[in-house]
């Protein structure tokens, strides 16, 4: 399937000895080579046009290469990797501690929110390091798990790591890994799945039991600040004394605006309702923030910024993202510039903006990774709807009348408040004749 060469010499040795591969026929002879061992695959599926057809595009094989480089780099820290590409070094990483690689890989930043997770028993040990609750992503794919040295795909596994987070970290959002398990290798089935991506353990409960475990010893000096599936309650700050009678409660009365809706109340902290010349309005608050974001992102000149400087530091593939997008991310209002190998300075972001900002930059860098097949105004208009919806306020936020109300003036202004930018209707009405068909009036 391709031209292989192979040139190997261990220290004692004097001389070494080259393999070559090609057509099924091997050549061994002694050759000149530097202690170790160096693996050259060339012209790959060469005689098999069939295969190399579902070759996906050169850039994307390359990312592919990456990820799986970066992956073996995180299981063996005591192995030194460089990756070239095009010439060009994408990846440099010395012979380190699983700390310092984690540096290496991720970033210094990173690497000093990590905390070591140890636990090892007669037949089995898991090591590795957990992010602090501080730092957590919006999807799973910072987590890597590795059995005996081996990376699997383990859903299971991911959700007895975050089990010990639940209550210490915001809804959806999960914690960056980097977990070794060895255990007996008679105790691990690795022949589950083609590409070996998966095992099957034949003491499950007890290899899961022991990751959440090891997760939590490592997590016992962060309390709890999470209440899953509680809300904000807007009378908790009413002083009740103990015996005594609860006192008056009254909403304060709104002063509207001129505006064509006027708000009426919140239902389920997730949509308002509003009264309207024709009827009723039934308004998804999130939606509508999310559409009028879009549109000050993407509208020239309607956009303000506030002004920070603040350093990230990034991988190497999501530092060429960034370099060759910079005009594009100065568009939608990220003022944001190289400062280093792998390092940018963001000097300002939308006003709007109320992440933290290496995880805004961080989760915009994941929806480009997702459409990295795009350039242009389209691209442009994926990030300016991710940067919208995870900037809007959220479903379950309990909202006063004065904001309810400006929210309904700011989207009377909207140049399509119909739908939010993902293509969800923000409104439906409900007229008053249909209201009094229903209720048998006409």
């Amino acid at each position: 399937m391709s031209q292989l060469e192979i040139l190997t010499r261990i220290k004692d040795d004097v001389e070494g000895t080259r393999v070559q591969v090609a057509d099924g026929k091997a050549n061994t002879e002694v050759a000149g080579a530097p202690i170790g061992t160096q693996v050259i695959v060339r012209h790959l599926f060469y005689n098999a046009p069939a295969r190399r057809k579902f070759l996906k595009a050169p850039l994307r094989e390359t990312e592919l290469i990456q990820k799986q480089i970066m992956l073996y780099a995180l299981a063996f820290p005591q192995i030194a990797f460089r990756l070239i590409v095009d010439g060009r070094e994408s990846l440099v990483a010395p012979a380190a501690s699983p700390l310092e690689r984690i540096g290496a890989i991720w970033g210094r930043e990173v690497a000093g929110e990590m905390l070591e997770v140890n636990y090892t028993s007669i037949d089995l040990s898991v090591r590795g390091f957990i992010s602090r609750p501080t730092l957590v992503r919006a999807s799973r794919e910072w987590q890597n798990f590795f059995v005996n040295g081996r990376p699997i795909r383990s859903g299971l596994l991911a959700v007895m790591l975050e089990r010990p987070y639940l209550g210490r970290v915001p809804p959806n959002r999960h914690p960056l890994a980097v977990i070794k398990i060895d255990v007996d290798p008679q105790l691990v089935d690795v022949n589950v799945h083609p590409r070996k991506s998966e095992v099957r353990f034949y003491q499950e409960r007890a290899i899961y039991g022991t990751v959440s475990q090891a997760v939590e010893a490592a997590l016992r000096d962060f309390p709890v600040t999470y209440q899953p599936g509680t809300t904000n309650w807007p009378f908790a700050n009413v002083p009740v004394g103990e015996g005594a009678p609860a006192p008056m409660v009254r909403e304060e009365s709104a002063d509207y605006r001129a505006a064509n809706w006027r708000a009426v109340a919140q239902v389920h902290n997730t949509y308002i309702l509003a009264q309207s010349a024709e009827g009723m309005v039934i308004v998804d608050q999130h939606a509508a923030q999310e559409q009028l974001f879009y549109e000050l992102l993407t509208t020239t000149g309607s956009n303000q910024n506030s002004v920070i400087s603040i350093q990230i530091q990034v991988t190497a593939r999501e530092a060429e993202l960034l370099n060759d997008h910079l005009d594009l991310y100065h568009s939608v209002g990220i003022d944001i510039e190289p400062f280093g190998e792998n390092t940018f300075r963001i000097n300002a972001l939308p006003a709007f903006v109320n992440l933290e900002p290496r995880e805004f930059i961080t989760t915009l860098l994941q929806e480009h990774e997702r459409y990295r097949q795009l350039e242009g105004d389209a691209l442009r208009d994926k990030l300016a709807a991710r940067a919208a919806c995870i900037s809007a306020i959220k479903a379950g936020d309990a909202l006063d009348s004065d904001r309810q109300q400006t929210l309904l003036n700011e989207l009377a202004q909207a140049y399509s408040p119909a739908t939010c930018p993902h293509g969800r209707p923000v409104f439906v009405t409900l007229r008053l004749e249909e209201l009094e068909r229903r209720f048998l009036r006409r």
